[in-house]
């Protein structure tokens, strides 16, 4: 289910994936997410090989067969989300109890766990984060101008690799390029305007991050979607509270006081708010809040393992478009906590490194992720992934766990039991500075320890 051109581009992108150097890594990646229409497959014995999953594939067999492979520092928020993914799986699995949901299951966790992987094994420094989001600037800079020429003609330039459409709402046309829907066009480039902008601030050519957030924005109005454009103000706002960082954790509970507050003045949930969400005329804002409303009076049969059908929740509610609810009918209550707390943990990591940082040219890039996982967290009440979104969800996941890993390094080799209660002080004093943000370019502990004996043994 390949059409020819797209099938060499597959070919192509393959090529890339084997014989780039592992600093440029991400360029076929980013290209497949932006590009390239996921309904176009290589079905095998009934498994679906799109050509992202065909890249993971490609990467992993590089990855393992060149000798690439690096020992990660597994730290707790890998943990905790590869916990989410096979939970999900487990649960979903049990639920249906036949070879075809395990089929299923086994591509989401080879999808997950396979990017998941491959962007920690390839992300050793800071250096590479930034590549990773200057590749992704120019590829938006790049989608515009055809997400344009959609937007004018009503013809998707994409028709030719796969089968997309234009959709059309208030006699405007809801432009989705190589996405599988319009929505997952706009959030994809609304999630990425905060990466776009730290780098746009603290980096000295600031020309291409700028015109990647201009590139964004227009993809986000050109989606004409309620939900990208709610996020894109969320994360607004957020990056304009930089200042007040320090006071997150208190601006948090507020808010949540605040939902609490009204829910008990309100005559209708609180929840009931997302019902008068229209920025954009015939949004179905009603219907997530009704989703979310008809999941917690049916909670009874989801909670343990998940469920079927939800169409007998209401008219139009077995389309579940909230990732928070779908996590819970696919996987359980379970398996909706652990989800919840990989959120909490990304959230509260950024936050942490950003604070524990000085300056802005370190502190104002964590910010900005930390409001790109915010919008994230957003959009998840009123859309459910699916498509080329995924590659920069797991991607944001795994910079959160590179950070995770040389973020919390030096402070856990202080609170270890090491021969040498001096080694952290001799790694300062050859000039080794762990830092999240640059300093030692990757280096796991005991590359540090082999470096600093070889400084010793020189002097």
């Amino acid at each position: 289910m390949i059409n020819e051109v797209t099938l060499l581009i597959a070919v192509l992108l393959g090529i890339l994936t084997i014989a780039l150097p592992r600093k440029y890594f991400a360029v076929p990646f980013v290209l497949a997410a932006c590009f390239v229409p996921t309904d176009q497959r290589i079905i095998l014995m009934g498994l679906d090989f799109t050509v992202l999953r065909i890249l993971v594939a490609v990467g992993i067999l590089r990855t393992l067969v060149f000798g690439e492979k690096r020992r990660i520092g597994w730290n707790r928020f890998d943990k905790v989300l590869f916990a989410w993914v096979i939970c999900g799986a487990v649960i979903y699995s049990i639920q249906w109890m036949n070879a075809r949901a395990i089929i299923n299951r086994a591509g989401v966790l080879f999808d997950v766990i396979g990017l998941y992987w491959l962007f920690r094994q390839r992300i050793r420094s800071w250096d590479d984060v930034k590549f990773i989001i200057k590749v992704l600037a120019f590829s938006i800079i790049i989608l515009a101008p055809l997400v344009m020429v959609e937007w004018v003609t009503g013809r998707n330039p994409f028709a030719a690799l796969g089968r997309v459409a234009t959709d059309v709402r208030t006699e405007q046309y809801r432009c989705q390029a190589a996405f599988p829907h319009s929505i997952m066009l706009g959030l994809f480039a609304a999630v990425s305007v905060p990466l776009f902008a730290g780098m746009a601030v603290t980096e000295n050519n600031k020309i291409p991050y700028w015109l990647g957030v201009t590139a964004a924005v227009f993809i986000v109005v050109a989606c004409t979607s309620s939900t990208p454009i709610l996020v894109l103000g969320v994360i607004v706002l957020a990056m304009s509270c930089f200042k007040l960082r320090r006071y997150t954790a208190k601006i948090g509970l507020a808010f949540l006081a605040s939902a609490v507050g009204l829910h008990i003045v309100m005559k209708a949930p609180v929840w009931h708010l997302l019902a008068r969400a229209n920025v954009i005329g015939g949004s179905t804002g009603w219907h997530r809040y009704n989703l979310i409303d008809q999941a917690i009076k049916h909670i009874d049969e989801w909670a343990l393992l998940g469920c079927r059908q939800t169409e007998h929740w209401g008219f139009g509610l077995g389309d579940v478009t909230s990732q928070y609810i779908l996590e819970g009918v696919r996987g359980g209550l379970v398996t909706a906590v652990i989800f919840l707390a990989v959120l909490y943990m990304a959230l509260k990591i950024l936050l942490s490194l950003c604070l524990r940082q000085t300056g802005l040219k370190k502190q104002f890039p964590l910010w900005c992720l930390f409001a790109a996982i915010a919008g994230h967290c957003v959009a998840f009440f009123g859309v459910s992934y699916f498509g080329q979104i995924n590659m920069l969800w797991y991607m944001m996941l795994a910079i959160v766990g590179f950070l995770a890993e040389y973020g919390g390094l030096p402070k856990r080799m202080e609170r270890s039991k090491v021969k040498n209660p001096l080694m952290l002080q001799k790694m300062r004093f050859f000039g080794f500075h762990p830092s999240p943000l640059g300093g030692y370019g990757g280096q796991v502990a005991s590359e540090w320890q082999s470096m600093v004996s070889t400084k010793q043994s020189e002097h």
